[in-house]
């Protein structure tokens, strides 16, 4: 019987896209994207440049995904080898996905590693995360093209990019608790975040996988401890889409010591109502908005010819830009009328002129 992926997503996986749809513009970003991205060209570029796995080429490899995706309740994806030195794998398309393994990866990880990878992949799949990372992959990673075609000056502002981000190490959690339901437990993808952290086939010695989790909790114990070094870690991942390779051997390691995941395995796991949290979230994203985008006196000088004034932090946007390509918000400011006497304001007066009403 298949796992159904609502019983693993992890919270922050769910948490950090709803906060990403809620981002002003995301909505006609997404419009934008689908306009010109072309999941037909995506295959011509597999078909013409990779090499493409199935049980003629590479059976071995090919033979590995049935059962995956059994497992996961996933129709069996197509899968390419693609030269490149870089040990890496990834999952892209829209209606039909594929998998893209690396020449590197394969340099670098041994064979009983390598349904790990693709169950990893797979566990993308199967949680719906394959349009928004092909479309967070072509956008935050700058391909040709498309950026070029996107009027990406007024629809992919900074807090679009950073929550995007966010958004995409936060999914690689719950595609690492997939690979870990699949291969019935957590060692392989601690071993596979080892490797790809330095260890690789090359070296000639053995792996301390204990060594390796004490190190991840000496970090963590670091970050918690330090609001300096917590900081640091944010610098460090803003234009990050993965998480690091420690922590996410430590997340998968203790998520399977979990109770949540003996119950999913045994099939009586029940999905709690989500709630929002009390507390506030780990990453406070409209706190972090207002540092890196103050609130400043709104600009009174007239806008260049062609351009349009931000009201709310005085950038200058092309003719035509519905939000900010510096802070976000609306271009056209909302009227503010006095409830008393419906005058109209300005939005900055502590009691209205007119009438004299408390406005704050």
């Amino acid at each position: 019987m298949s796992i159904d992926a609502k019983n693993y997503i992890h919270d922050d996986d769910l948490a950090a896209l709803e906060a990403l749809k809620a981002i002003p513009g995301f909505s006609q970003l997404m419009k934008a994207f689908l306009k010109e991205f072309s999941e037909r060209q995506g295959h011509l570029r597999n078909m013409s440049s990779f090499i493409r796995i199935d049980k003629d080429q590479l059976p071995k490899y090919a033979e590995m995904l049935p059962p995956i995706c059994e497992k996961l309740g996933i129709e069996v994806p197509e899968l390419y080898l693609m030269m490149d030195v870089r040990p890496n794998a990834f999952t892209s398309g829209e209606t039909k996905p594929y998998i893209v393994l690396t020449s590197g990866l394969l340099d670098t990880l041994p064979d009983e590693l390598i349904p790990t990878i693709l169950a990893h992949e797979c566990g993308h799949i199967a949680c719906h995360h394959v349009l928004y990372r092909t479309m967070g992959g072509i956008l935050l990673g700058g391909t040709a093209g498309t950026m070029s075609r996107l009027p990406l000056g007024s629809l992919f502002t900074l807090p679009l990019q950073v929550a995007f981000f966010y958004w995409m190490r936060c999914s690689e959690y719950s595609a690492d608790r997939a690979a870990v339901l699949c291969d019935g437990g957590a060692d392989k993808m601690a071993e596979v975040c080892m490797r790809l952290a330095g260890f690789s086939n090359n070296i000639n010695a053995e792996l301390n996988r204990e060594a390796f989790m004490n190190q991840a909790k000496e970090y963590r114990n670091l970050i918690k401890d330090s609001k300096w070094d917590k900081t640091m870690e944010f610098y460090m991942l803003a234009n990050a889409s993965h998480p690091f390779m420690s922590v996410r051997a430590l997340e998968c390691t203790e998520w399977a010591a979990s109770e949540q995941y003996r119950q999913v395995l045994d099939g009586t796991w029940v999905v709690p109502e989500r709630k929002k949290p009390e507390e506030k979230p780990l990453f406070d994203f409209e706190e972090f908005y207002k540092k890196i985008v103050p609130e400043t006196p709104k600009k009174t000088a007239k806008a260049p010819a062609g351009e349009t004034i931000c009201p709310h932090c005085g950038t200058a946007n092309r003719s035509g830009a519905v939000y900010c390509k510096n802070c976000g918000k609306p271009l056209e400011a909302p009227e503010i009328l006095c409830p008393e006497c419906g005058e109209k304001l300005d939005g900055t007066e502590t009691f209205c002129p007119h009438c004299g009403h408390k406005m704050k």
